[in-house]
């Protein structure tokens, strides 16, 4: 793995870990920032593992880019990443959705977004070897 995409994998995983932590302390916004972040960071990895970089935040764009560019299927983590690319903007702007961050978001709206943050890096995970 080149070494600036071993760089955004790691901070990916870091993030995650930060994700899981903010659920341990109900700071659950927090948390879905950090799972969409997570498996940006990831997908990022990934491109940049493969010779590509892209400065976008929108996880669908960039598993077009995966499977045109690269030519692998990504359905497998599509609905995974279009759950989770919303929450870049909702879960940190109060007129976003309309709602403070901190108050639409549950427990299990949190820890649905840490499963599919999961899933996304570990399909790069398997892709990556």
């Amino acid at each position: 793995m080149r070494e600036e995409a071993e760089k955004w994998l790691k901070q990916s995983l870091e993030d995650l870990s930060t994700a899981e932590d903010l659920i341990k302390s109900s700071h659950y916004y927090a948390s879905a920032s950090f799972s969409q972040q997570s498996a940006e960071k990831a997908l990022k990895a990934f491109l940049i593992d493969r010779g590509k970089v892209v400065r976008m935040h929108d996880l669908n764009e960039i598993l077009g880019i995966i499977e045109k560019d690269l030519g692998l299927k990504v359905d497998e983590i599509r609905e995974d990443a279009n759950k989770l690319t919303v929450h870049y903007v909702i879960s940190r702007y109060p007129d976003a959705a309309n709602a403070l961050p901190y108050a639409i978001y549950s427990k299990e709206d949190a820890e649905d977004l840490l499963r599919r943050a999961k899933r996304v890096i570990e399909w790069v995970k398997r892709n990556l070897q």
